[in-house]
């Protein structure tokens, strides 16, 4: 008898330790996810109110242009930022605030079948030439509105869209980096990051195949999991300087989407992640250039995390993430994830973040 009742004792015990384990993990998840929305929330207020222009979002909170002809920057407008804007909208928006900023993106960047790259404030100059990865950005954000919202609105819009760039921007079998309005030819170059792999699957299954070829064949090495920059069809050779972490995030979370991506890429990111040391860019041997860390690479490696379901990568990620948000409510760029002593915010950053911060998964969306 004795020996019964200590085994029950002893079970009971056992399931006392694991109810408070339970609790604690459902609260510690409870506490993770109100610092989430709130910083989503405070995010996209500064976003909201500091940066959305008249027709797209401000490259920079400060107003200050540089000479640079192949920088954007002050309060120029991107296609960059206007793809990843609607893709946070067709999420988290309501319908008509999507509708209203697709059809000003359109009617301004849109021009001989592209979006061009860049547009100035000043006198609204259209630069002759599109970024391929922003064109497909913007198409894929029409893709999700539907699949929010549950209609068919954008389906047809999305596939002229598609068959328009594609048009312009293939050169053999690959979507090139651009292409000239003003010479009419394509780019010799397919950068990798550019490989919208889950929307070449849609709506182009070969291009599909032969970019899924084309990225993973840019894999570095298993000691460096990471990806080439740069193929050219002219050498038929990659051509990669330095890592630059963003690009090869980009490209990571491509493969993620369609479920390739590598589980010694996954192990690295969440290595660097949690030790913080994450840096922008790496050399052919994994060392870090320089030491210097971004919002936007933070911010990748939660959404890669959030589409392959690594819940692990994912929270260390917004962690960290959450740690570069202004909370100086004193501050004019409160909420944002610049520079607190500069004021320099940028809309990669901001936008790219509003994406981690948010609830939806990417790979949720079977296009």
């Amino acid at each position: 008898m004795k020996k019964v009742l200590r085994g029950l004792l002893f079970c009971l015990g056992i399931l006392l330790i694991f109810t408070n384990l339970t609790e604690t993990q459902a609260d510690n998840n409870s506490n993770f996810s109100e610092k989430k929305n709130l910083a989503y929330k405070q995010a996209k207020e500064f976003v909201d109110h500091k940066m959305l222009g008249s027709i797209g979002i401000y490259t920079n909170y400060l107003n200050k242009e540089t000479l640079q002809k192949n920088t954007a920057s002050g309060h120029q407008y991107l296609s960059e930022s206007a793809g990843l804007y609607l893709l946070d909208l067709a999420t988290t928006g309501n319908q008509a605030q999507f509708k209203k900023f697709y059809n000003t993106t359109k009617k301004n960047f849109y021009h001989d079948g592209v979006f061009v790259y860049r547009i100035d404030t000043n006198n609204r100059k259209k630069y002759q030439v599109n970024a391929t990865i922003d064109d497909l950005r913007i198409i894929k954000s029409l893709l999700v509105y539907d699949k929010v919202h549950q209609t068919n609105y954008y389906q047809h819009e999305a596939q002229q869209l598609f068959i328009k760039l594609k048009k312009k921007v293939k050169r053999g079998p690959y979507l090139t980096d651009y292409y000239s309005i003003r010479t009419k030819k394509q780019s010799k170059n397919v950068t990798l990051s550019y490989q919208d792999l889950p929307l070449l699957q849609k709506f182009d299954p070969a291009l599909y195949k032969k970019a899924l070829k084309l990225v993973t064949a840019g894999f570095i090495s298993k000691k460096v999991p990471l990806y080439q920059q740069v193929y050219n069809l002219k050498t038929r050779k990659y051509h990669t300087k330095q890592i630059v972490t963003a690009q090869s995030l980009l490209t990571m979370e491509h493969l993620a989407a369609v479920g390739k991506l590598p589980a010694a890429s996954q192990n690295w990111l969440l290595k660097k992640v949690k030790s913080k040391q994450l840096y922008n860019v790496y050399n052919y041997q994994g060392v870090a250039v320089e030491k210097n860390s971004s919002a936007s690479d933070y911010a990748l490696a939660a959404i890669i995390g959030k589409t392959v379901a690594n819940k692990e990568l994912y929270q260390e990620a917004v962690k960290k993430l959450l740690t570069l948000q202004v909370n100086d409510s004193g501050s004019p760029i409160f909420g944002s994830f610049g520079d607190a002593k500069t004021k320099q915010v940028y809309s990669f950053n901001e936008l790219l973040s509003l994406l981690a911060l948010g609830n939806i998964r990417n790979r949720d969306f079977s296009y």
